[in-house]
């Protein structure tokens, strides 16, 4: 855990994190030693526990049933989303402790750690990989470092073959951009296996906000 906090950002709150929730004592542990952070050039976002408010949203405002989970009906996630990729996808913590990964784009929802502590090592054995941060790395280089609050999203969605290269990527507010996966996550889990899917890769880039140019 000490080289995961060695390589993230400061803080993202100063609020007290402790929290009473099953099985989240591993989560209490990571969040006491630094409360949300940015790590791996905003490849890996964990939330902070702390008020409603905190730029790029709290746990509490992530987790909110009517912020985006709702988009996903009965795909949600079940736990508390506490950590995501560069591409939105979340890491979830279960009411057992172990650490889920929920997929965006099809809402599958699968094991990936047998507790916080183990999510974290696996994190910094391949963060290339659990995090999208060679992806981000390069769109970062184009465009300037990602906007807090915001994860990038794919034109063409990866589970249709598309490509984990910056001129797939867009920008997006992480909340809108997990609306968006939610509808594209419910028709895909209604198409069989083998048939084509109609969908509009093109509202992805009417998600994105322009950028403020400093002077």
């Amino acid at each position: 855990m000490d080289r995961l906090i060695a390589a993230a950002s400061p803080p993202l709150s100063d609020a007290d994190p402790t929290f009473d929730v099953p099985g989240a004592d591993g989560l209490s542990a990571l969040l006491a030693r630094k409360n949300g952070f940015y790590a791996f050039e905003s490849a890996l976002h964990v939330y902070p526990a702390a008020p409603v408010g905190v730029p790029g949203r709290s746990l509490a405002e992530w987790n909110a049933p009517d912020l985006w989970k709702a988009a996903y009906g009965e795909l949600a996630p079940v736990g508390i989303c506490f950590a995501e990729d560069i591409f939105g996808g979340q890491f979830v913590l279960a009411v057992d402790g172990t650490v889920d990964r929920f997929d965006h784009e099809t809402g599958r929802q699968t094991r990936a750690a047998t507790s916080v502590a183990e999510w974290v090592a696996l994190v910094l054995a391949d963060y290339n990989y659990q995090t999208g941060y060679s992806a981000g790395h390069e769109w970062q280089i184009a465009h300037g470092a990602l906007r807090v609050g915001h994860r990038l999203t794919a034109r063409i969605p990866f589970v249709v073959g598309g490509e984990f290269a910056a001129g797939n990527l867009v920008e997006v507010d992480a909340a809108a951009a997990m609306n968006y996966w939610g509808g594209f996550a419910r028709r895909v889990a209604g198409v069989p296996d083998g048939a084509e899917l109609s969908w509009d890769v093109s509202v992805v880039d009417t998600l994105t906000s322009p950028r403020t140019v400093s002077g």
